[in-house]
């Protein structure tokens, strides 16, 4: 019951960050008495809960496994996994290299992100802003697993 409650924490802690995130930039942009800066944050909480669930269920899971038939759970590869099976995905799918052929351009905010297919330098840190913010996202998650966990596996 208790290892059931660590993954629940797993999933449920990294999205509560991000819905954190979320709910500060929506008062950051929006006035505080609009009334549909709830109903956005629930709707985004949801694919949040839903997104991270699925991270923890198709990456966390095997991962454990693996980390427990080696006899590796520690809280540092505990941690480093959950890091890393959080960032990786984010790295591979938003890789600003994968757009070179088509010699676009793109700007977030009037900065210049791209030009003519390769990242600036604003670009790269953009990227790796997110593959970083995603890390520390799975590092909480690892972390509330971690904590949540029985001790026999410690």
């Amino acid at each position: 019951m208790r290892v059931l409650l660590a993954f629940i924490s797993a999933a449920a802690f990294p999205a509560l960050l991000m819905v954190v995130c979320y709910l500060y930039g929506q008062f950051q942009i929006f006035e505080a008495d609009d009334p549909y800066i709830w109903v956005r944050t629930k709707n985004f909480a949801v694919i949040c809960f839903f997104v991270s669930g699925g991270f923890v269920l198709l990456l966390g899971l095997p991962a454990y496994f693996v980390l427990r038939k080696f006899r590796l759970v520690r809280w540092w590869s505990t941690l480093g996994a959950g890091f890393c099976l959080a960032a990786m995905p984010m790295a591979v799918l938003t890789w600003p290299l994968k757009y070179s052929e088509l010699k676009t351009s793109a700007s977030v905010n009037g900065v210049q992100t791209m030009m003519d297919g390769v990242p600036t330098l604003a670009g790269w840190l953009q990227f790796t802003q997110g593959v970083l913010f995603l890390g520390v996202c799975g590092l909480v998650g690892a972390l509330a697993f971690w904590l949540a966990a029985p001790n026999k596996f410690r």
